[in-house]
């Protein structure tokens, strides 16, 4: 019965195009590109008017737990998003308008590893992973992160991977003049379009929902800081509920994507603090949401799809606790009985392959992956969902 009803909502959703290509940007349209790297997150906005913006550049290092995702991986990570990005951007450009630093872990900015290179004789020296390789590669008019420029909030305890980013950051806004910001949650004029925006600016709007743990209320500039009504510390603080997170409007479209967001505020036992359900609240009903922390179990809390009741979900896994099944199969309940969720996933493991029929989610479950394109058109009012590879072949088209 699985089997069947998975061929009627993939011959009602989908056609497979082999030889075909992604139609080219044209503006009036924005097209958001979540690149598979199998290392943790890359996604690469092309935004109505031609603004471009890259969020996050996972590379963690190759692990025990992130086995099951990377045979998949046939080139470097930095390689693979500089070459599918040069194949979206106008020949002989290399200047992205935005880059977006979700939160300070490594598949979000790049890990190391004794392969990693470094740079030589700059002060400060750094390491060449993630978002440090990809701005050799390309010309960045701005950076946002979330704790610029001091990286001591809620406390100072950051990784080794976030330092070489902190060394970075330092090297490229003192030396090489990379204007840097930080992340203003509450704000909608922070990310704005740079090449158009008398056109398509009344359609357009990204909003600052939350980052470190301040969750925007929805009334002018009023956050609530979840860490600063915790004054015990003595546990190491999550990283990733500090992610940045974000709706994008486009006329009646929306989406959102926050990163790692998932979790406590602090790795304790008796912590009870969750972040997630709070942001799906300010966020509300959007059309496509990038499914936070690869839907890890402790991701995407009953709350928050509640709240955002998205039609799609969007999932970058990279390691072996994320697509979790609990948590895939929530994505599919929703309140709205005539509309069903559908799932797109970068990348499945053999074990949770919706063509295995093991799981009730898989029923919902784009069987083909890669990259996952959300091409939206006529000012908001339509979008389809492309599953592409590489060379930006379409593999389906929802």
């Amino acid at each position: 019965m699985k089997h069947i009803l998975l061929i009627l909502i993939c011959t009602a959703f989908t056609c497979t195009f082999a030889q075909n290509k992604l139609p080219q940007w044209r503006e009036g349209e924005m097209e958001i590109h979540h690149i598979y790297t199998g290392r943790g997150e890359c996604t690469f906005l092309i935004l109505p008017d031609g603004t471009t913006m890259l969020i996050g550049a996972g590379d963690a290092k190759a692990t025990e737990e992130c086995q099951f995702i990377t045979p998949h991986i046939k080139t470097p990570v930095v390689e693979k998003i500089t070459s599918y990005i040069k194949a979206l951007l106008p020949p002989g450009t290399d200047s992205i308008d935005y880059l977006l630093a979700s939160n300070l872990n490594p598949e979000q900015i790049g890990g190391l590893d004794e392969h990693t290179q470094h740079t030589n004789g700059r002060e400060p020296d750094y390491f060449l992973t993630g978002i440090p390789a990809i701005c050799e590669k390309f010309h960045f008019s701005k950076l946002i992160d979330r704790d610029f420029p001091i990286y001591n909030y809620p406390i100072q305890n950051l990784k080794l991977e976030a330092k070489n980013y902190v060394n970075f950051i330092r090297y490229q806004t003192l030396k090489n003049h990379l204007q840097a910001e930080h992340f203003d949650v509450g704000r909608n004029t922070q990310i704005t379009l740079r090449k158009k925006p008398q056109k398509y600016g009344r359609y357009f709007q990204i909003l600052n929902l939350a980052a470190s743990g301040n969750i925007w209320t929805g009334k002018g500039l009023n956050s609530i800081p979840l860490f600063a009504l915790k004054h015990n510390f003595k546990y190491r603080n999550n990283e990733n509920t500090m992610s940045i997170a974000i709706r994008i409007n486009y006329g009646s479209f929306s989406y959102y994507t926050g990163g790692d967001l998932a979790g406590n505020i602090e790795w304790r036992p008796d912590s009870i603090t969750g972040i997630d359900h709070l942001v799906g609240r300010t966020c509300g009903k959007v059309d496509v949401c990038k499914a936070n922390n690869g839907c890890s179990a402790a991701s995407n809390s009953q709350e928050f799809i509640q709240h955002v009741k998205a039609k799609n979900y969007i999932v970058m896994p990279w390691n072996d606790k994320q697509l979790d099944p609990v948590t895939m199969e929530r994505l599919i309940t929703s309140e709205e009985k005539t509309a069903i969720p559908q799932i797109f996933s970068t990348q499945y493991p053999e074990k949770y392959n919706p063509l295995n029929h093991r799981y009730m989610w898989g029923d919902h479950a784009c069987p083909h992956t890669g990259n996952i394109v959300v091409k939206v058109t006529n000012k908001g009012k339509s979008y389809k969902i492309y599953v592409v590879d590489d060379e930006l072949k379409i593999k389906a088209k929802y």
